[in-house]
């Protein structure tokens, strides 16, 4: 009977012992992923906004305090380069432009902290600097090398060099949900503030399909979590989307250019301090992948000849795990 018993508490130890393994095996707390946008996705015209390359790394921090209303907590590293033209890539005449041609490259970081009430709050900062050490010329001439395809001309009148610093502040909470939960609307609000970019914006994200809650969702990047969260329910999730923003802009450094210079370049024009962006997509994630389009709609944003634009935007992640068998 003593043997018995000791048999059936070292059993029990052991099925524990290996469904804490196994719980903790699921449990993804880091992502890496890339972003491309170009306006070669949806049309071939090669204006504004015309390439941007990101990277992301992000990991989901244990939550020490254990709040029950605090569901977790992610920190991300990015790094990237916009690139925007006038209307066209090849301008010679400066006196054509109707925007400058201008880059920003960054690196940047930030903490998001998703909560139980489906309540998500991210404060970022960003570095990077406007100008040709932007590398715009150099990265845009070379697509245009390995595409085979003319050679941009006007990047001798871009602006000028300025470092910039951004701060930035999200907060997006869920507004409503039906019962079948295939479809929800989230509010969205940010503030920037930086001598590259400053301004605030407010929209909304209405989804429609198979959507997991937002602190779990490919839609604010919250797939991750960490060991303290126990296993990750990562049923596959797909949705298309909506998502109209009014944006209000007080400066943006690649129109104006620097702000802090007086040497600003040849060709700037002032800002429109309200654009409407109206963006629709398509998302798709299993356990380790996610796979995003978004079809980007935008107003005209510079007092100029300038018109509307748009562009497409893929973005790929893969989620993995660190620590595997700490309990």
């Amino acid at each position: 009977m003593l043997i018995f018993k000791r048999f059936f508490f070292i059993s029990l130890l052991l099925i524990n012992l290996f469904t804490s393994i196994f719980a903790f095996a699921q449990v993804y707390t880091d992502e890496i992923g890339t972003a491309s946008d170009n306006d070669f996705y949806v049309s071939k015209k090669d204006r504004y906004y015309t390439n941007g390359n990101q990277f992301y790394y992000r990991h989901a921090i244990q939550n020490v305090k254990k709040e029950i209303t605090q569901k977790k907590i992610i920190f991300e590293l990015t790094s990237g380069q916009q690139i925007y033209n006038p209307f066209f890539a090849k301008a010679p005449n400066p006196a054509t432009h109707d925007r400058p041609f201008a880059a920003f490259l960054y690196v940047g970081s930030s903490l998001s902290w998703f909560y139980t009430n489906e309540k998500i709050v991210k404060l970022s900062a960003r570095m990077g600097t406007i100008g040709p050490n932007a590398l715009g010329e150099e990265i845009q001439k070379g697509y245009h090398k390995m595409l085979k395809v003319f050679t941009p001309q006007g990047w001798e009148y871009q602006l000028k060099n300025e470092i910039g610093l951004n701060l930035s502040a999200d907060y997006n909470r869920l507004c409503y949900r039906n019962t079948s939960k295939h479809l929800d609307i989230t509010g969205l609000s940010s503030a920037m503030l930086g001598n590259t970019f400053s301004g605030a914006n407010v929209g909304m994200l209405l989804r429609w399909g198979r959507c997991n809650p937002l602190y779990q969702s490919l839609s604010f990047n919250s797939l991750i979590g960490s060991q303290a969260n126990g296993p990750n329910p990562l049923p596959s999730e797909y949705f298309i989307f909506l998502r109209p923003q009014i944006n209000f802009v007080a400066y943006n450094a690649t129109i104006q250019g620097g702000m802090f210079i007086n040497d600003k370049g040849l060709v700037t024009f002032g800002a429109k301090p309200f654009v409407f962006v109206q963006e629709v997509g398509a998302g798709f994630s299993s356990k380790r992948w996610t796979i995003n389009f978004v079809y980007t709609l935008k107003s005209n944003e510079v007092k100029s000849t300038a018109t509307g634009y748009s562009y497409g935007a893929w973005s790929v992640f893969y989620r993995f795990k660190q620590n595997v068998l700490k309990w």
